[in-house]
């Protein structure tokens, strides 16, 4: 298996696609070539990349662009009933005495939720580390005693057995346990974020080593962030096979490369790999709080270590003037408004804008201080 190690802006996914592009130019059909990456997000966006990139329907001629969960669902044919729902969950929770709220939903799965009840959260992880139920709880620190935990799994278990029903960690075992014969043969196979596999995830990748002519492992031992979630970077490091680090970065200026470096260097396991910065400085500020940064001019990003303390940032962020939108969607204010004001803005400027934004322009307009033509607003 050859290893790809793709530090921060180094163009990794970029990369893939250009040997992608160059197995499509030597004849390999699309269809023959395997893309896979650990979140939905990140394979949909690989696919769609692809998709413009050579003008082909993402949908059809990019089936093998998934993720493992995905590829599961789909080479079953496994279908939405067959798998535990919000209704089941709601029924089970009924009949224990448990509120046993979880996030599974069809083929968009994964263990990493941390929305749900805490010994589901258990569960999960010690299944995604394929050790010992025990083992993981001995390691946690929910407020539920061990025999609370065992009640509510082997209840858990015992409803699947009942109603004929999985869970995507069944999905996932049962697809493995057929791999060798379910896999198509690929001419071209990759693994995108490999540092964030799980080992049962692994295992596939490994299967589809075994079913591919030649196999990619993609990234960043540096960036593994989902560890804590049974994520086995070590795995990804201790690979044996050729190794190619992609070392110019086109994103991180040189202030926050030295920083970066730093930290990393501390890491005693990690894979030793030296990258370039981009030519600019750039600059590194330390802030007591967000809102002593003037962000009035361009877009900005903001960071946090967990969602809870961006949810604090709202409100402020409001009262200060800000127009914001979330990763998850969640904006400060709705979307025709915010149409409304972008357009209003690029009209300032001397821009001109589409027949809906002007649409939306209008609908804003209360006619303070500002004739409207009657008629106007129908754009007709």
């Amino acid at each position: 298996m050859f290893r790809i190690f793709g530090p921060p802006g180094t163009g990794k996914t970029t990369t893939l696609l250009n040997m992608v592009e160059k197995a499509m130019e030597s004849g390999i059909p699309p269809n023959r070539i395997g893309f896979f990456a650990f979140t939905k997000k990140a394979a949909i966006e690989a696919r769609e990349r692809a998709g413009r990139r050579f003008s082909l329907d993402p949908d059809v001629d990019l089936c093998h662009f998934r993720t493992f969960h995905s590829m599961a669902y789909r080479t079953l044919n496994i279908k939405e009933h067959q798998i535990m729902g919000a209704d089941n969950f709601k029924e089970l929770s009924q009949a224990i005495g448990y509120e046993l709220n979880s996030s599974l939903s069809s083929e968009d799965v994964t263990a990493f939720k941390p929305k749900d009840h805490p010994i589901l959260q258990v569960y999960n992880l010690s299944w995604a580390k394929k050790e010992p139920l025990r083992t993981t709880y001995n390691l946690s620190d929910i407020p539920f005693s061990w025999v609370e935990v065992e009640y509510v799994t082997q209840a858990y278990e015992n409803y699947k057995t009942a109603y004929n029903l999985m869970d995507y960690h069944d999905m996932l075992q049962l697809f493995l346990d057929e791999a060798d014969y379910l896999l198509p043969q690929f001419d071209l196979c990759f693994v995108d974020e490999a540092q964030d596999l799980s080992p049962i995830q692994w295992e596939i990748a490994e299967a589809l080593d075994r079913k591919s002519k030649r196999m990619y492992a993609a990234g960043d031992d540096d960036q593994a962030i989902f560890v804590w979630a049974g994520a086995d970077v070590d795995r990804f490091i201790t690979l044996t096979g050729s190794v190619e680090i992609l070392e110019q970065s086109y994103r991180i200026p040189s202030a926050v490369h030295n920083v970066a470096e730093r930290i990393s260097s501390r890491i005693k396991t990690r894979f030793p790999k030296r990258y370039k910065p981009r030519e600019e400085i750039g600059s590194v500020q330390r802030i007591k709080d967000v809102l002593d940064v003037d962000m009035s001019q361009g877009s900005w990003l903001i960071l946090a270590q967990a969602n809870y303390m961006l949810f604090e940032l709202y409100e402020p962020l409001k009262q200060a003037g800000y127009l914001f939108e979330t990763l998850n969607g969640y904006r400060s204010i709705n979307h025709k408004m915010a149409v409304a004001i972008s357009g209003w803005e690029r009209l300032r400027k001397g821009y001109q804008v589409t027949k809906e934004t002007a649409q939306q322009i209008y609908g804003y307009m209360s006619g303070n201080g500002v004739r409207i033509k009657r008629g106007c607003k129908t754009l007709n």
